[in-house]
């Protein structure tokens, strides 16, 4: 794994993270490979995967963080669904009260951190800590973020997480985080209409 330099500026930290974070890719993706997921938001915009600016991975954040996923910009209340046939893990708070963070860790041993739905959605969907859940089964809607924003905040990990990692600006991202571009890439061969 490349490691950075240290931040002489931001452009190079996050340069150095994201070759890290290919590099650890390469190393699961046999693992990750094995998948072949769904496009997590049903009805939504077209799916688009954003690889630069600050809906991307490693972005520049608040608060001296990078951005540790991918934002899929849709309307509140869509439909997610799970990327992957697997079990609902953890339910933890979001950015907010009208936003929380739902987890499902997959059959092909990564584990996907859905951000931003709307708090309790996944009851509507029979849904809870511990559900099994199958490969395009509604899972829970988008939320709203405090500032107002709606969309599904897409994260991916190894196995064994059970919340989401903070990434701090000019380190390495967290060790068990994985970059989702490619993944959602093949997502959005598989949209559910």
């Amino acid at each position: 794994m490349a490691k950075g330099r240290g931040p002489i500026i931001a452009i190079i930290a996050a340069g150095a993270a994201a070759l890290a974070m290919s590099n650890r890719r390469s190393k699961t993706s046999t693992r990750i490979g094995k998948a072949n997921p769904i496009w997590p938001i049903v009805h939504g915009r077209e799916p688009k995967v954003p690889t630069s600016g600050g809906k991307a991975i490693g972005a520049p954040r608040p608060n001296d963080r990078q951005h540790a996923g991918i934002d899929l910009i849709d309307k509140e209340g869509l439909p997610v669904v799970a990327t992957e046939t697997g079990r609902i893990v953890a339910i933890n708070p979001w950015d907010g009260p009208d936003a929380k963070s739902l987890l499902l860790e997959t059959d092909s041993g990564v584990v996907v951190n859905y951000g931003a739905v709307a708090p309790n959605s996944w009851h509507e969907f029979g849904v809870g800590v511990g559900s099994k859940v199958t490969a395009g089964q509604p899972i829970a809607r988008i939320g709203r973020y405090p500032h107002g924003s709606t969309m599904l905040h897409f994260e991916l990990y190894l196995s064994g997480t059970r919340q989401n990692e903070k990434w701090k600006a000019g380190k390495n991202p967290p060790s068990n985080l994985l970059d989702p571009t490619d993944y959602l890439q093949r997502a959005s061969a598989r949209v559910i209409s």
